[in-house]
């Protein structure tokens, strides 16, 4: 689980995040502090959160700010805030701005606890409903891999955004989208190179490579031969 924890005041990051690790045991969390909205966003860039928990009232940029960015963003990284109890109208911004949930200052560990269970359990359904999506991914992937494929076209498939695709696809097969796609090419290369009546270069295109010295390549980077010496292995003479 990766948490972002959010506060001008770098005390309250520490105090947080000391109580998310005594929750979280083991190495299954993940915990950054940021004490501004520009350094958070930098940290949600590059590793976005599964869960963000910022303050609201921050010299300069607002946590307000953080909140819209990280939900158009990363729609999956679940929000809550951290208030005081006279921020009533900075927490009805918050949500109407795509907050989860709110936490008061100072931060209970037990509500805390509460919170974060309540969102892993939360997480579950939808994570499965995001596996079953992305079947649906790889088949479309099957279906198109004799041409050039975008991650925008695959993401459009299912209604899903460009940067959450990214994330969850990594998540799923373990790789990025291009890679998945040059390792499908030549899984499918492998089946076709069984069948004697198929030329090499009719392989080549037939898997979306512009060339047979490109395909040939690949395959080499891939599986340490090129696809004429793994015929050859094979015992199988083209037609």
């Amino acid at each position: 689980m990766k948490i972002l924890v959010v506060d001008d005041d770098c005390l309250i990051c520490e105090n947080v995040k000391s109580k998310l690790h005594r929750i979280v045991s083991g190495g299954d969390l993940s915990c950054q502090t940021a004490v501004s909205v520009v350094e958070a966003k930098l940290l949600v860039q590059d590793q976005p959160p599964d869960i963000l928990i910022t303050d609201l009232n921050m010299p300069g940029i607002s946590g307000i700010s953080l909140i819209k960015y990280v939900k158009q963003h990363c729609p999956g990284t679940a929000v809550y805030v951290l208030s005081g109890y006279d921020d009533y109208h900075l927490v009805r911004q918050a949500f109407l701005s795509g907050a989860d949930d709110y936490l008061l200052k100072p931060v209970d560990l037990e509500e805390l606890r509460e919170k974060l269970f309540r969102t892993e359990d939360a997480a579950r359904p939808e994570a499965a409903a995001g596996d079953f999506q992305f079947e649906s991914v790889l088949a479309f992937i099957d279906e198109n891999i004799c041409r050039d494929l975008t991650m925008d076209e695959a993401a459009a498939n299912i209604a899903m955004s460009y940067n959450y695709f990214s994330k969850r696809f990594r998540e799923v097969t373990g790789y990025s989208f291009p890679e998945y796609v040059n390792r499908r090419r030549i899984e499918l290369s492998k089946a076709y190179l069984r069948d004697p009546s198929l030329r090499i270069a009719d392989i080549a295109y037939k898997i979306g490579y512009h060339s047979p010295s490109s395909f040939s390549r690949a395959f080499r980077k891939y599986e340490g031969c090129y696809p004429s010496d793994y015929r050859n292995a094979l015992g199988i003479t083209a037609e």
